[in-house]
C-alpha cells in the first residue's frame, strides 16, 4: 500500500506548477522578498515545505530538499557533504568558512557568494534535521508511542528513543559552540557574522530542549513499566480465575436453598476498589491497619571514622630546564625568516662555535646537522609551509637514489 494518496501527490505537483515563476526566482536569485500581493502564495509554499525563511525578515529561500532535486536535474554541482553527526558538521563548516574567507580577501565575489550560499544551506539543513529529530521524539513521548499498540512494544520504543537521545546529548556536549565565533574573527561581511551568531544561539537553545525531552522520556518509561507490570498482574489474575471457576459467583445464587434467608433479603453489596475515608466508622480499623503495616524503623549504626594526620610539605619551585642546542635551532630558523636568505646548518655552526665554547657548550657538526633536521620535522604544518629544507650531499657509488648528506640548508618557500 502506498504511503500517500495519489491526490495528495497531484496537489503538490500542481502547486509547484502554479507557482513556477516564484520558485524559479527563489532558486536562481537565492532569495525572494515577501510582497503584499504574494504573501498568501509564499505562506502556502512555506506551509507545504517548498520555501523556508531566510535570516532577513520577509526573505525566503528554496528548501534544501527542493534545491537538491533541482541541482541534480539541472546538472549543477551540489554539496557532497553528508550530515552524519554534529562534529562532522563543524568540520565541514570550518572548511567552508576558510574557502569563503579566502574568496572575500582575494575579491573573488562569485566564489564568495557560492560558498556563502553553501554555508547557509548547510546551517539550515543541520538545524532542520536536528529540530525534526527533537520534534519526532517529543511527539512520540506526548502520544505515549501511539504508533505501536502493546505495552511491551511501547517500552522497547521508549528505551530505544532514550538511548538515542542520551547518545545525541553526549555528542552535542562535546562541541564547544563558542569556538565558532573564531570563524568571524576578521573583517567579515555582516551577513556572514549574522549566520554564525545565529547558529551559535540556536545550538545553545537546543541542549536545554534535549535535556527536557530526556527527562520526559525517563518519566514516560517509568510510567510504561508500571503499566506493563500492572497489566501483567491483571493477566495472571484473569488466568488464575479462568482456571479456578469456584471463585466465580453464579447468576442463580439467590435460588440456592443453602443460602440463608437473611442474605437473600440483604441489599446488594457495593464493591469498590478504594476505601471511603469519609466514613467515620472505618476510621478506627484503618488506623489499626496502618499501625500494623508500619515496620519499626531501625537506625543504621554510625561507623566509626578513622582519624589520621595530614602532613603538608613545603612548596618547591619547579625549575624548567631548556635544552641549549634546541634553542639554537630555533634561532637558526628565526634568522632565516628575519633576513629572508637561505642559511646552512654548518655555516651557522661555524659562526656560533666561539660563543658556544665560551658558554661551555660544544656539539659535533654531524650531530648538529641531525638535530637541525629533526627540529625541522617537529615544526607544525603552517611553519613547514613557510620554511623549506634542502639537504646537501653526494650520490653513493653503485646506487641510483641513495645519497650521503653532509649539510642541510634552511630557506624560505
Amino acid at each position: 500500500m502506498a504511503a500517500y494518496n495519489v491526490s495528495d501527490v497531484a496537489d503538490l505537483l500542481r502547486k509547484i506548477g502554479a507557482h513556477d515563476q516564484l520558485l524559479a526566482d527563489a532558486y536562481v536569485y537565492g532569495t525572494i522578498t515577501q510582497e503584499q500581493s504574494e504573501s498568501r502564495k509564499i505562506a502556502s509554499l512555506h506551509k507545504d515545505g517548498l520555501l523556508r525563511p531566510d535570516d532577513e525578515l520577509g526573505d525566503y529561500r528554496v528548501t534544501a530538499e527542493l534545491k537538491r532535486m533541482l541541482n541534480r536535474l539541472m546538472r549543477k554541482q551540489s554539496s557532497y557533504r553528508q550530515l552524519t553527526d554534529m562534529g562532522k558538521v563543524i568540520d565541514t563548516l570550518d572548511d567552508m568558512v576558510k574557502d569563503y574567507r579566502l574568496s572575500v580577501q582575494t575579491n573573488q565575489h562569485d566564489d564568495a557568494e557560492y560558498y556563502l550560499d553553501q554555508l547557509d544551506d548547510l546551517l539550515y539543513e543541520a538545524k532542520d534535521n536536528l529540530n525534526v529529530s527533537l520534534e519526532n521524539m517529543h511527539y512520540a513521548i506526548s502520544s505515549q508511542f501511539g504508533f505501536v499498540s502493546t505495552l511491551s512494544a511501547k517500552v522497547r520504543e521508549n528505551e530505544r528513543a532514550l538511548e538515542y537521545a542520551q547518545k545525541l546529548l553526549t555528542e552535542l556536549q562535546q562541541v564547544d559552540p563558542e569556538s565558532c565565533y573564531e570563524w568571524a574573527d576578521w573583517a567579515c561581511p555582516p551577513d556572514f557574522a549574522r549566520k554564525i551568531s545565529g547558529f551559535v544561539y540556536w545550538f545553545n537553545q537546543t541542549l536545554p530542549r534535549l535535556r527536557f525531552i530526556i527527562d520526559n522520556m525517563r518519566l514516560s518509561l517509568f510510567r510504561l513499566r508500571c503499566d506493563e507490570k500492572q497489566a501483567s498482574l491483571l493477566r495472571n489474575m484473569a488466568r488464575y480465575l479462568h482456571k479456578h471457576p469456584e471463585f466465580e459467583l453464579s447468576d442463580t445464587l439467590f435460588e440456592d436453598p443453602r443460602l440463608p434467608q437473611t442474605l437473600k433479603l440483604a441489599p446488594p453489596i457495593k464493591f469498590k476498589s478504594y476505601v471511603d475515608t469519609r466514613n467515620s466508622d472505618l476510621e478506627a480499623p484503618l488506623i489499626a491497619l496502618v499501625q500494623a503495616l508500619r515496620k519499626p524503623t531501625k537506625l543504621a549504626p554510625t561507623p566509626e571514622r578513622e582519624i589520621s594526620d595530614l602532613e603538608l610539605s613545603e612548596e618547591q619551585a619547579f625549575i624548567i630546564d631548556h635544552d641549549f642546542f634546541e634553542e639554537q635551532t630555533e634561532r637558526l630558523f628565526e634568522q632565516v625568516i628575519k633576513h629572508g636568505k637561505p642559511l646552512s646548518a654548518l655555516q651557522y655552526w661555524q659562526n656560533a662555535l666561539k660563543s658556544w665554547i665560551s658558554e661551555a657548550q660544544l656539539i659535533d657538526p654531524k650531530e648538529w646537522v641531525e638535530l637541525v633536521f629533526s627540529s625541522y620535522c617537529k615544526l607544525t604544518n603552517d611553519q613547514q609551509s613557510a620554511l623549506d629544507i634542502k639537504p646537501k650531499g653526494v650520490l653513493v657509488a653503485g646506487t641510483t637514489d641513495n645519497f650521503t648528506y653532509s649539510d642541510v640548508e634552511i630557506l624560505l618557500r
